[in-house]
């Protein structure tokens, strides 16, 4: 069973939720909470197994300043340095963080579900149609300052 966080984020990434409602969404968490999202999401970046190529592209569409420190850390170090590094970043910048880190998955995911899956695998998070959720603002106002 898919968790509010898995749903919320895969939303995103297969551009049936909008950055500003998922940000609705992180905003309502707690700091603890913010920051297992950005564990979270670090992890099914790393799952989507993004390239150097792919991070590149990425990060150029990252809607923050390019000076803004997760994106910094992204450029001027290997994909695992930085999320370990952006992990560590203070309270204030878990948002950036978060922002950087779920734009990536977006793209990197995009590619593993156009090049592997092809609209053919049985994983849930790629199947999203499939479980019928109408992402209704009432529906988002029920997963706020929620992860589980």
């Amino acid at each position: 069973m898919l968790r509010p966080i898995d749903i919320l984020i895969n939303s995103f990434a297969q551009e049936q939720l909008d950055l500003d409602k998922l940000l609705l969404w992180f905003d309502s968490l707690s700091i603890l909470d913010q920051r297992e999202a950005i564990v979270w999401t670090r992890s099914y970046l790393e799952q989507s197994h993004p390239n150097d190529e792919i991070i590149k592209v990425g990060i150029e569409q990252i809607p923050l300043k390019p000076t803004m420190t997760p994106i910094v850390l992204l450029k001027s170090k290997t994909l695992k340095i930085a999320l370990n590094k952006i992990l560590e970043l203070p309270d204030f910048e878990m948002k950036k963080a978060f922002v950087s880190l779920v734009t990536l998955f977006k793209i990197s995911d995009k590619v593993r579900r156009d090049k592997w899956c092809e609209g053919k695998c049985g994983h849930d998070w790629h199947n999203l149609d499939q479980l019928k959720i109408e992402l209704t603002d009432k529906y988002l106002e029920n997963l706020h300052g929620r992860i589980e």
